[in-house]
């Protein structure tokens, strides 16, 4: 029986690209046999809703646009408490990292994998925090932080995107960011280890890459071991973070001596003041908050085994 799939399309994703070609996708899905029903969202996080009304009704919901409306279908399948449902993703946005982890790099590719079907599952990351002065939860794929990254998030913006693309938008906005954030005095508590002080970054990871790939923020990091991949970072001055960011492309900050890099299943953070945090590129949040590991959460459908 051929699976039922609802597509969640973003007509605003990659700055608005996206909008022209999606309509392709259901002509292109019937060629591989398969029929789909589709929803345009028409606000943020509603594909959240869309999503979680709609996880009981079909056994695959595609996130059509970038790692935003990933997270957001993600976050609807999540709520629902619907393990069967799976989530697959169609990449027309900026980013497009959870796609490049789970084997999709093409439009084509995604396609082929809805048609193939192989699914795995993945852990995702429990978020609870505040959010519009009221406690919340939300969940993320790729990776949860404060500190820094929600200044690149505030400034990687969709005019930044548009002018700069995929490749360079995400170290513009890191630049863009440097120049005014000032790191805010934090507390993080990590399983048995305990950091106090003023801290450029505290984040917890699922995903190697971030950034459109540029970014390798967290290495050695797998999406379905159970674990959360931190990095604390202690406040770095602006020729410091400077110095330092070839090696965040890298990989090897980690070895920096004010860089603290280690596994964990729960995360606590509390600031003075409040700080923005970023959930998958998008800010959703506030401090304080609780990162929490939730394995084997999450039903994907993979790009794995396709041929190229």
């Amino acid at each position: 029986m051929a699976p039922r799939i609802l597509l969640i399309a973003n007509p605003n994703a990659a700055a608005g690209r996206s909008a022209a070609r999606w309509e392709r996708l259901l002509g292109d899905l019937q060629a591989r046999g398969l029929t789909a029903d589709y929803a345009l969202t028409n606000r943020p996080r509603h594909a959240v809703d869309l999503a979680r009304d709609a996880a009981s009704k079909y056994d695959v919901i595609a996130a059509v646009g970038g790692d935003g409306t990933m997270n957001e279908v993600a976050n609807g399948i999540l709520f629902s408490n619907r393990i069967d449902t799976a989530l697959a993703v169609v990449p027309l946005g900026t980013g497009n990292d959870l796609a490049r982890l789970i084997g999709i790099r093409t439009v084509e590719d995604s396609l082929n994998a809805l048609a193939q079907g192989a699914n795995q599952l993945i852990d995702a990351i429990e978020v609870s925090c505040c959010d519009a002065g009221k406690p919340a939860k939300h969940f993320a794929l790729l990776y949860a932080a404060a500190g820094f990254a929600g200044e690149v998030g505030k400034h990687t913006t969709p005019t930044v995107k548009s002018i700069f693309g995929q490749r360079f938008c995400y170290s513009i906005g890191f630049f863009l960011a440097l120049l005014r954030f000032e790191s805010p005095s934090m507390r993080v508590r990590c399983d048995e280890k305990e950091f106090a002080g003023r801290m450029f970054l505290a984040s917890a990871a699922k995903a190697e890459i971030i950034g459109g790939g540029a970014m390798r923020l967290s290495p050695g990091a797998k999406m379905d071991d159970g674990k959360l991949y931190v990095n604390v970072v202690e406040h770095l001055g602006r020729l410091e973070t400077t110095r330092c960011f070839p090696r965040l492309l890298m990989g090897t900050h980690t070895t920096h001596p004010k860089v603290h890099y280690f596994p964990a299943t729960v995360v606590n953070i509390d600031s003075r003041p409040e700080v923005d945090l970023q959930l998958d590129g998008e800010l959703i949040g506030m401090t304080p908050a609780t990162f929490s590991v939730k394995p084997k959460a999450l039903r994907v459908i993979t790009g794995w085994g396709l041929s190229r």
